[in-house]
């Protein structure tokens, strides 16, 4: 008898932990993901772009799933790039009609071109994303931010 308990409770502990691994990596945080060549983007113009990748969520995989989006901006040979989700309620950032920044149609915040917050019920700054340049291509590390609220506080 107890052979059987030691047996059935050294099974346990793998079988847990394969069971529960695709729970712990998540699909919310973030991770690198692969838009456009570098030479594709213009000095100074904001250019909005899809984020496409592969996306796990606990047992499912789905391939090529658009995840969000988000505006670049090149400087030289470096880009930066913010999440077109506005911070107040999700809803899409636009590029500004009446200036070089962004802003909210939903609820009228305006942005500036740096992303920081102009007016509006915006509860902070647009969230800027991370990125790199690996092999002429610019990488954007995707994440996703709770809404609502003054911090920037990543969900997953």
């Amino acid at each position: 008898m107890v052979g059987g308990v030691i047996g059935c409770g050294s099974l346990a502990v793998p079988a847990a932990r394969f069971v529960m691994a695709p729970v712990r990596s998540g699909g919310a945080a973030g991770h690198w993901i692969k838009t456009v060549k570098l030479d594709a983007l213009p000095e100074g113009q904001p250019k909005r772009v899809a984020l496409v990748a592969d996306h796990r969520d606990a047992w499912t995989m789905e391939r090529q799933v658009q995840l969000g989006a988000a505006w670049l901006v090149r400087e030289g040979d470096a880009v930066k790039a913010w999440s077109v989700t506005c911070p107040h309620l999700g809803c899409a950032i636009d590029r500004s009609a009446s200036g070089p920044g962004f802003n909210c149609p939903c609820h009228d915040s305006e942005f500036a071109a740096d992303g920081k917050r102009v007016t509006g019920p915006s509860p902070r700054d647009m969230d800027a994303l991370d990125t790199k340049i690996e092999d002429g291509f610019v990488l954007v590390d995707f994440h996703r931010y709770r809404q609502g609220i003054a911090a920037k506080d990543a969900l997953g």
